[in-house]
């Protein structure tokens, strides 16, 4: 079957302090959209009304959203008794969604409806008679791309998505043997329609579920460069990077929020269709298929731990 869903939406975090969150969302790219004295929304370049919600709360995360076609897709859901009611969804843009959970606890939220926003002017490409080639200040953000999670049981998170969402594989690492799968790399089927290596990469938890990282797509992979120097000068807490991941061709760059939730500036050429090829892939330590230096420690073993829905949420 064809995936339900289209897209990622936005991912839902957790953070005791909306306003110290909003600098480092504004210093790693995404502009505010609206903040109030529960919950803080950040959007990108694109016409998505947001891309990143924060709710007051403890530091952890949520969850993640996802786009569907039509709010019919969400009413038929309901029908089938995969998700309770379709509620509205309170945010800008509006819209409707449904709230399921995965087998870690990670609350999905499907949505539909949104009205889009404006989306803001790209950077000129050609040079004006005034202008210079050196650019400062953040990364500019253009969307959310897909979210890295560690599961508790792997092969039944996999069929979760897979079985509820219609999402398929696109790699799988394993260690050692086939049968010893560290995690697998799931994308939208969306037939002969391009889309991204993967939505999710769901993998191996160290001994907790919860969100490894959510990744967030720069206009340029020059951003991803002058955007590691406006982190660094705002004293922003680097995990890794830059470098590149073999597998979807992707230039990454991996920081920390001030509550212990990775993002990931992300930029990427490889695009998949429905009967784009499957692979299975040996890893061993030291990350073999990446390039750059080997992957910290607290980089392999990140996990923001799933709240729930908080109340009032």
């Amino acid at each position: 079957m064809t995936s339900i869903v289209s897209s990622i939406a936005f991912v839902r975090l957790s953070a005791p302090d909306l306003g110290r969150m909003e600098e480092y969302l504004t210093d790693f790219g995404m502009a505010k959209v609206h903040r109030d004295g529960r919950r803080l929304y950040m959007r990108g370049l694109g016409s998505n009304p947001y891309l990143h919600v924060t709710e007051l709360g403890e530091p952890g995360a949520i969850g993640q959203a996802y786009h569907v076609d039509d709010v019919d897709v969400l009413k038929d859901l309901v029908k089938k008794g995969v998700a309770d009611a379709v509620e509205d969804l309170d945010g800008p843009g509006g819209g409707k969604r449904v709230r399921l959970t995965d087998p870690d606890g990670c609350v999905v939220e499907l949505v539909a409806g949104r009205e889009p926003a404006q989306a803001l002017p790209n950077r000129p490409t050609v040079r004006a008679p005034d202008g210079v080639s050196r650019i400062v200040g953040p990364a500019r953000v253009m969307r959310i791309a897909h979210t890295a999670c560690q599961a508790i049981d792997v092969r039944r998170t996999i069929k979760w998505y897979q079985d509820t969402l219609g999402m398929i594989p696109t790699d799988e690492l394993y260690v050692g043997t086939e049968d010893n799968t560290l995690g697998q790399f799931n994308r939208v089927d969306r037939g002969d329609e391009l889309v991204d290596h993967h939505i999710i990469f769901i993998m191996r938890g160290k001994g907790r579920p919860g969100l490894h990282h959510a990744s967030f797509e720069v206009e340029t992979v020059d951003d991803i460069f002058f955007g590691n120097n406006h982190l660094e000068r705002a004293q922003s807490d680097h995990v890794r990077g830059i470098g590149r991941h073999a597998l979807g061709s992707q230039i990454f760059d991996y920081w920390m929020s001030p509550f212990g939730q990775m993002h990931e500036h992300w930029s990427s050429t490889e695009k998949m269709v429905s009967n784009s090829g499957f692979n299975r892939i040996k890893i061993g330590e030291g990350m073999e298929h990446d390039t750059g230096e080997k992957p910290p420690e607290r980089f392999t073993k990140q996990a923001s731990p799933y709240l729930g829905w908080l109340a009032g949420a």
